[in-house]
């Protein structure tokens, strides 16, 4: 938002949604950009059409659907409940709170569309009028099902292969060097969602923490080969990373210039050595989203 304007509770409310559904779709990018469809076969609780409109911002997730989201994407759960509550507002109680309780591992989702047959109680002359509304509940079911394993078809034949190549998907590749591993400590500067005007000049730096075994020496993070959500954030295709002993944290700063339109920037990065070879292969990038304001 311009420096100087005002907005309204609603469209603060909407604009801090609008900036959740980027920042899902930023954690799903850095994740690999994995299908919603696999995502949804990982989770085992939520559709994929539940999960593609939360990252599309077609309606604010549950808290459910954000936490199966996250945990296929292996963000931090406990970082994102504290971004949902704070996307929700703080005018709206939790949902335990509210009264909407959220199913057991298995259950429905509740965020899916479906039809609800309440049966008649008890009662003189209602037996079969009950029994009847039961069989075209279950009637409805077995239609359910035939339309799904229909559209699955469909799917697959517009995706040959999809199905199988999900089922074999194999561990992430081992670490250059043995014992190597790098954890995110956190943003120093610029956190994730920060509204930045066109053109702006920034400097992004990280906190990470060398949780290996090994001494980070002659390293650098390069501008990682992932699709951006504009490509046009301008930084330097590599930077030095501090040498770092082992159990030791390091700050990292990139130099960036925002575009000059408006829009999402998302940049990752991963560690390499000098010939541009990574470290930590399997491991998710680094990166920084900026929501991009005239």
């Amino acid at each position: 938002m311009p420096e100087g304007a005002s907005s309204t509770p609603a469209e603060g409310k909407r604009e801090r949604q609008e900036r959740f559904a980027r920042d899902l779709r930023a954690l799903r990018a850095a994740a690999g950009n994995p299908s919603f469809r696999t995502m949804a076969g990982k989770s085992g609780t939520v559709s994929h059409t539940t999960l593609h409109e939360a990252a599309k911002g077609i309606r604010f997730p549950s808290w459910l659907t954000t936490k199966a989201f996250v945990e296929v994407c292996g963000g931090d759960v406990e970082e994102w409940r504290a971004r949902w509550s704070a996307a929700l507002g703080t005018e709206e109680a939790p949902e335990a709170e509210a009264g909407v309780m959220e199913p057991a591992a298995g259950a429905d989702d509740p965020d899916e569309h479906r039809d609800i047959v309440e049966v008649p109680g008890d009662g003189p002359g209602r037996p079969v009028r009950r029994y009847v509304v039961v069989g075209a509940a279950c009637c409805g079911l077995l239609i359910a099902g035939a339309a799904s394993w229909y559209l699955r078809q469909a799917d697959d034949d517009v995706r040959p292969g999809t199905r199988a190549t999900e089922a074999r998907e194999t561990p992430p590749p081992s670490p250059l060097i043995s014992g190597d591993r790098s954890t995110f400590v956190g943003d120093v500067t610029i956190p994730d969602g920060t509204s930045v005007k066109v053109g702006r000049r920034f400097v992004k730096t990280w906190e990470i923490r060398n949780s290996g075994t090994a001494q980070w020496h002659g390293r650098f993070l390069q501008r990682a080969d992932l699709p951006a959500d504009n490509g046009t954030c301008s930084t330097p295709g590599k930077v030095r990373v501090p040498d770092t002993a082992p159990g030791k944290r390091v700050r990292i700063s990139v130099p960036v210039v925002a575009p000059s339109r408006p829009g999402s920037c998302w940049v990752g990065w991963k560690m390499v050595d000098g010939r541009g070879q990574q470290f930590l292969p399997g491991a998710r990038p680094i990166y920084f989203v900026v929501n991009v304001v005239e």
